[in-house]
């Protein structure tokens, strides 16, 4: 018989989340490798293309799960004091990585750049976005459940109309609101959490394939520039709540949120990345600056490193999720010398 937490630990959102720290190492290729760069032609660019925009749901997945576990947070000391790790993760992980930069390409950032890349997030743009939706979920769930479920639904619509829909039609919901797409989201997950929302996986995963195919189509098609167009059914700001990334995020939510891992040694790494799934994000630039910049000495583009993705994707992230256990396991035994200190 499992143990109290075999029982209450859920595999399925361990997977959702692990498949989300890939799916940002993965995209990271594309940034290091010149995929913006190069001309949207052939089957090799094709297939990149769908799984850029499979990549791009990395952040929203994100914003789900958050939903899914922080629905019943309160605006108390608790749920503050859940920032001091997650800061401490980002200044110490941040630091060490422009230190490496320096390194490798020469004094970029001196102690004053250090400080201003900490204050503005440009070491780890998603730590701002997430530490401003951190700070507003417990007013988020009290507007959740003030609604009733019919409201909620309309809700839901709301949002995702103001979010989605630009700029596919950009005519009708102009690019006002795109950027909340966090809230639908975050609106989204508890929704699912609530209602226990089970459509047939083989027609999602239809749906996904269907939906990245048809993003790379018209990628490929309707370039005005022969590359990628970032404004073409996405923006440079606002990709991650447009209408097919939307889509293809709920999707792959739903496809394994439940899934029930019932191999235990699976289902341990897969809750141990996702322990980690913040460090890993943080770690991944740094081995990524190591390994691209080797790579790049023997392979020139994108589309001559293609099969290179194969192998520089998951030693990335195996190096990072390595490092992020280590980087865990000194943060825990450095308070425990500290809590022992003050007994």
């Amino acid at each position: 018989m499992p143990d109290s937490k075999d029982r209450i630990r859920e595999s399925g959102p361990d997977l959702v989340r692990s498949i989300a720290c890939f799916f940002v190492v993965g995209a990271h290729f594309y940034l290091n490798m010149g995929y913006y760069d190069e001309p949207m032609a052939g089957t090799k660019m094709f297939v990149m293309t769908a799984l850029r925009w499979l990549f791009v749901t990395a952040v929203p997945l994100f914003f789900m799960l958050t939903g899914y576990f922080k629905k019943n947070k309160t605006a108390n000391r608790g749920h503050y004091m859940a920032l001091i790790p997650l800061t401490v993760s980002y200044v110490v992980i941040s630091v060490a990585k422009m230190i490496l930069y320096n390194r490798l390409y020469g004094k970029i950032y001196g102690i004053r750049e250090m400080f201003v890349n900490l204050g503005n997030y440009q070491i780890a743009w998603y730590m701002g976005l997430y530490l401003c939706v951190f700070l507003l979920i417990p007013f988020l769930n009290k507007a959740w459940y003030a609604l009733d479920k019919r409201e909620q639904n309309i809700l839901l619509a709301t949002l995702a109309f103001l979010c989605t829909i630009y700029p596919v039609w950009n005519y009708v919901a102009p690019s006002y609101f795109i950027g909340i797409y966090p809230v639908l989201f975050y609106f989204l997950g508890i929704a699912v959490r609530d209602r226990k929302i089970r459509p047939n996986r083989w027609i999602l995963a239809a749906v996904l394939v269907a939906t990245v195919a048809v993003e790379a189509f018209i990628s490929m098609k309707f370039t005005s520039t022969g590359v990628f167009d970032w404004n073409l059914i996405s923006t440079a700001d606002g990709t991650y709540g447009t209408l097919f990334i939307s889509i293809c995020t709920v999707c792959i939510f739903l496809m394994f949120y439940d899934v029930t891992i019932r191999s235990k040694p699976i289902a341990k790494i897969l809750a141990a990345i996702s322990s980690v799934s913040f460090e890993i994000y943080l770690f991944a630039g740094a081995y990524d600056a190591i390994i691209y910049q080797y790579l790049k000495r023997y392979v020139t583009g994108c589309v001559n490193a293609f099969w290179w993705f194969f192998v520089t994707v998951p030693l990335s992230f195996l190096c990072a999720f390595i490092s992020s256990l280590v980087f865990r396991w000194i943060v825990r035994s450095v308070m425990r010398l500290i809590n022992k200190e003050r007994i």
